[in-house]
């Protein structure tokens, strides 16, 4: 049966470039290129950098067929492979040598006075108070009260998105091996008059953490921003934060290594 792929690209020579390759090296092996309909695809393909994968995830709305990534770009955490070895991953490819990775994104509902909206980071979900006002909440994990935070904003980042803009405020790299959601401080205040957390804390993703506006940031006005996709919502009540049920299906070859990965890349 002939297998189907949606391939994705930058606009950026190098991409173009590869992906004309790729689209070749596929033909050649009977595999049918699917110009829309990425829904019927057997496999995806995305030509670039992580931002590029990250707009490709947004764009098809979560696909759940899996997804090879290549590439060009600079970092390419979410990528498996490089240009100069297509025809190593067209091999792989047409012999099923390659194993899935799970990526569970974070999921932030904000609860308005009239609506519930819900919004999906692969990295990472950003909460903040409108242009450069502190923002001051009430934050929860489970049931139970943890800190009434006072500073610029509050990041909750998944495992991949350890090394995004969590890295950047200080935050712990982990491993995507494992399952938990990592809540960074973005700025935090910490004086005789407010008293904020100043690392990191990891938690199981089972939990649900919770937000609240308190003080001049009660039923006000949030800034949350998804994997750099900004939002503006008013007359907030409170804001869960869950790990989304939705899954990301990542290919990955045997000779993947997370550390090494990290190691050329960020360290």
């Amino acid at each position: 049966m002939t297998k189907k792929i949606y391939i994705f690209s930058n606009n950026k020579d190098y991409s173009l470039e590869t992906c004309n390759k790729l689209r070749a090296g596929l033909i050649k092996r009977g595999w049918t290129i699917l110009e829309d309909n990425y829904e019927d695809a057997d496999l995806l393909a995305c030509i670039g950098g992580d931002g590029t994968f990250l707009s490709f995830v947004h764009k098809l709305q979560f696909p759940t067929a899996p997804i090879i990534g290549i590439n060009t770009g600079h970092l390419g955490f979410f990528q498996e492979a490089n240009p100069e070895n297509l025809e190593h991953v067209l091999d792989a490819i047409d012999n099923n040598d390659y194993q899935i990775q799970i990526i569970r994104p974070v999921n932030c509902a904000i609860v308005t006075d009239k609506n519930t909206y819900n919004r999906i980071g692969i990295n990472e979900v950003l909460i903040r108070g409108p242009f450069s006002h502190i923002t001051q909440n009430e934050v929860s994990i489970g049931h139970t009260k943890i800190q009434d935070f006072s500073g610029d904003g509050i990041l909750i980042s998944t495992p991949v998105g350890s090394t995004a803009y969590n890295y950047s405020l200080g935050g712990s790299l982990v491993s995507p091996d494992l399952n938990v959601l990592q809540l960074t401080p973005v700025a935090p205040m910490n004086t005789n008059a407010y008293r904020s957390f100043l690392s990191s804390v990891l938690l199981p993703a089972s939990e649900t953490i919770t937000i609240k506006g308190k003080g001049r940031s009660s039923n006000g006005t949030i800034i949350v921003s998804f994997d750099g996709r900004t939002h503006e919502f008013n007359n907030v009540k409170y804001v869960e934060v869950t790990q989304s049920e939705r899954e990301i299906h990542l290919i990955r070859f045997s000779s993947y290594n997370y550390w090494e990965k990290l190691s050329d890349k960020l360290l």
